[in-house]
């Protein structure tokens, strides 16, 4: 059976994000499926957390034959992990410019306990939203796809910063897409991670390879779909 991709976005975002990306993988034969995580939603009150994002990544997986490699982009790392640690079907996870925590930690623990200062919070507590995206998140992609990207960002319910992460795969094949050039994720944090995955490739990317360098991330993407085939 041919591995299917399974894309998991971001804080924010809806699985809009992967279009490019989708594109080009359906170019080169692959086929790809997007999770939408109800963390993100355009009502502040409808958000939920980590533990619901974990629920849907592997109701996607299990509603798909044979393996999967799954793909995480940002805050989508750290419910992919989880998901990724319950499931065999898991051929390979891979991080595009992703969180890769350690188990028992949490998004807010990472940032120190605390938002930026220029993040905002929705009216009823329940919800925030990033500041400067433009440049924080969509820094290197062309102007007129970031200015969609921003149309289409929604709120990102609080649980998914403060909930720990439940657990991690331990004998899955990890993949790290460094962004050399991210703002918002250190390049050297990501090349910690990167040390500890079987394969890893630098990217000259801002936060959001998947819509500067779409061409690239398929590649690797390809490649990945390419070893779990073998190891099927």
């Amino acid at each position: 059976m041919k591995p299917t991709v399974v894309l998991v976005h971001g804080a924010m975002h809806t699985p809009w994000v992967f279009g490019p990306l989708s594109d080009r993988l359906t170019a080169r034969g692959v086929d790809s499926r997007a999770v939408p995580l109800p963390s993100s939603h355009p009502d502040s009150a409808l958000t939920q957390g980590l533990t619901e994002d974990v629920a849907v990544i592997r109701a996607t997986v299990d509603s798909l034959q044979g393996p999967v490699v799954l793909a995480a982009h940002s805050y989508g790392g750290v419910p992919a992990t989880w998901a990724a640690a319950e499931t065999g079907q898991v051929a390979e996870l891979v991080y595009m410019a992703a969180f890769a925590l350690e188990p028992g930690s949490s998004m807010m623990e990472w940032m120190g306990g605390d938002f930026p200062p220029n993040w905002i919070h929705s009216p009823d507590g329940l919800a925030v939203k990033a500041g400067d995206v433009e440049q924080a998140i969509f820094s290197g992609v062309d102007p007129d796809l970031t200015a969609q990207a921003v149309k289409r960002l929604n709120w990102q319910g609080m649980r998914a910063f403060t909930e720990t992460l439940g657990a991690a795969p331990a004998t899955t094949p990890l993949t790290y897409i460094v962004a050399t050039q991210d703002p918002s994720l250190p390049p050297a944090v990501q090349e910690q991670w990167a040390a500890r995955a079987a394969h890893s490739v630098q990217v000259p990317s801002g936060h959001s390879p998947h819509l500067s360098h779409p061409d690239d991330v398929a590649a690797m993407l390809a490649e990945a779909v390419a070893r779990a085939a073998e190891r099927a």
